[in-house]
């Protein structure tokens, strides 16, 4: 009895970063197994994001465990302080987006990749890594060609559309390509529609002859 009580002791004592982060992890991923059982199916997302994380912070407890036999307690700490913020920013590096607000009444947007100017020049600093760019007086602007392969980019709608299409597509006529992202509001009952090939073209051919 007393040697598991040693062993115990020595997965919880000397209390670390990771001790809390796993003792954290397993309390949500006991709370997210039962809210996927006593609602209902969709909370399993829920789970299906909590369960890993969890299994990955262990990972890293038995680690912490296996180093403090090798090295000091305060070197650890410092480490997994260190490890902790590099974590963060790299989390907060890859979740940041290139926002384009529209704030329009018009019932669709445009956004064309065919403009030569630095289009960033454009966008304001959001957060920490992000950028936005907020349009009030369009809703159809011109960017730079290499802004179209990031995939960190968002075409953000008016807010008071309740849902929308967007579509992604290239223009292409006489030799000439532009790709652009189209987004409209879905109304019921519209009188036209303006999500068809035909308008999107006619729209896009139109807007460079001005």
């Amino acid at each position: 009895m007393l040697k598991l009580i040693r062993i115990l002791k020595s997965f919880i004592f000397p209390v670390t970063i990771f001790t809390i982060l796993t003792l954290i992890g397993v309390i949500m991923t006991i709370n997210a197994v039962y809210i996927m059982y006593a609602n209902n199916s969709e909370s399993a997302i829920y789970s299906a994001i909590i369960i890993p994380i969890t299994i990955s912070i262990i990972g890293l407890y038995i680690l912490d465990r296996l180093l403090l036999k090798k090295i000091s307690y305060i070197k650890l700490m410092i480490g997994e302080i260190v490890f902790i913020v590099i974590t963060f920013f790299i989390f907060i590096y890859q979740s940041s987006t290139i926002d384009i607000n529209f704030y329009t009444n018009e019932d669709y947007v445009l956004v064309l990749f065919d403009s030569h100017e630095n289009s960033m020049s454009k966008f304001n600093k959001k957060r920490i890594f992000g950028k936005e760019y907020d349009v009030y007086d369009t809703n159809i602007i011109h960017l730079n060609s290499e802004i179209s392969f990031r995939k960190d980019l968002r075409i953000n709608v008016p807010k008071q559309w309740e849902s929308f299409t967007q579509n992604r597509s290239i223009y292409e006529k006489d030799g000439d390509s532009i790709k652009y992202i189209f987004s409209r509001r879905n109304i019921m009952n519209m009188p036209y529609k303006i999500d068809n090939r035909y308008f999107i073209d006619s729209l896009i051919n139109e807007v460079k002859l001005k």
